[in-house]
């Protein structure tokens, strides 16, 4: 093997490590015949000194501190037919293209060789997401996923969407992330102490382990209800503060907190359960601005209910509705506040103050 393609300037035993974990690696990614001839050089090479045996074993420990990090290097040195070559006489004969694939296989192992005593090897390793995907819902659509992060035998998490919501999930080793640009999810968090659990929206951070909750956003204050278990929300300072540190709030079982502005609210007993309603066909709105009201229902409505002004989006509503009843909360509406309604041409409606 060409020492001039390990580590330049590295001390002669970290150099005879690095060739060893050449043949390690290429015996763990190759395929076939070529992964038999580097375990059997590999063998060859460390019965030629005591030195080259130390140089196997401990190439073998930064290997295995590794896990699972074989399956993540084959998907990047992986060809049809197999041949990645381990010695400088083999080489000088192969093809261009195999000669590039052994400088990739070479360049590995030095990182590894240089790089794993100082973290660099792990660290990269439990950065790589295992699954990553993305969700959206359209207007009176909603969706449940299961994600895979399940231990042994338990279900993963249960993600509900509501109608226009849209969310980005990426699973890690050790954490899990949703990012959510908007709307209304439900979020059922498998237990999972060793992976916690965040959901980053637009105006915090949510961290559990194992928990339920709602997440609502619909461009106006950001609510997040908890049904049971423990969230902690990291408030977003407000756009332009300087200096500002993140407020952290814990929720516990039936908590309800507002976010707006970088500001939290009081946090506030209730049922929190009502927040998901729309899992069972229903809409509950508690002394709610009429304008995140009517955010709510239009994901169910092809022709939205318009507010004309401020002050219609100010007053508030409370109640009961079904969502493929919208129309009956458009009867409804100018008996409960003063409001009138006024049918467009187009199919939405218009409110107006009476």
């Amino acid at each position: 093997m060409n020492g001039g393609s390990m580590a330049v300037g590295a001390p002669p035993r970290e150099r005879l490590i690095e060739r060893a974990l050449a043949l390690i690696v290429e015996g763990e990614i190759a395929t076939g015949e070529a992964a038999g001839r580097a375990r059997a050089l590999l063998d060859q090479w460390r019965s030629k000194s005591v030195e080259h045996a130390a140089a196997v074993q401990e190439a073998h420990e930064r290997w295995d501190a590794l896990g699972g990090m074989a399956s993540d290097l084959r998907a990047h040195f992986d060809e049809p037919e197999a041949a990645l070559v381990a010695n400088a006489a083999a080489a000088a004969t192969t093809s261009t293209h195999r000669q590039q694939r052994r400088k990739m296989l070479l360049s590995v192992a030095a990182f590894l060789g240089t790089g794993l005593v100082a973290g660099r090897g792990v660290q990269w390793y439990w950065q790589q997401p295992v699954f990553r995907a993305a969700y959206e819902t359209r207007t009176a659509q909603m969706l449940k996923v299961t994600l895979t992060d399940g231990r042994g035998d338990a279900s993963g998490s249960q993600l509900d969407l509501a109608p226009q919501s849209a969310i980005d999930v990426t699973l890690y080793r050790q954490r899990r992330t949703v990012d959510m640009a908007h709307g209304e999810v439900r979020f059922e968090v498998a237990r999972d102490t060793t992976r916690p659990f965040h959901v980053r929206t637009r105006g915090a951070s949510i961290e559990v382990v194992g928990t339920a909750f709602t997440v609502r956003d619909r461009g106006g204050p950001l609510t997040v209800g908890v049904e049971n278990g423990h969230v902690r929300v990291r408030v977003s300072p407000r756009d332009g503060a300087t200096g500002a540190e993140a407020e952290v709030i814990d929720l516990r079982m039936g908590d309800l907190l507002e976010i707006q502005d970088g500001h939290a609210a009081a946090v506030r007993q209730t049922d929190t359960a009502a927040l998901s309603a729309w899992r069972s066909g229903w809409l509950v709105f508690e002394n709610t601005p009429l304008g995140d009201a009517l955010a709510a229902v239009n994901s169910y409505r092809a022709r939205p209910i318009v507010s004309t002004n401020s002050r219609i989006d100010a007053m508030r509503l409370s109640g009961r509705f079904r969502t493929n009843d919208s129309d009956g909360l458009v009867a409804v509406l100018p008996t409960i506040l003063p409001l009138a309604t006024e049918p467009r041409p187009d199919g939405s409606v218009a409110l107006r103050v009476r």
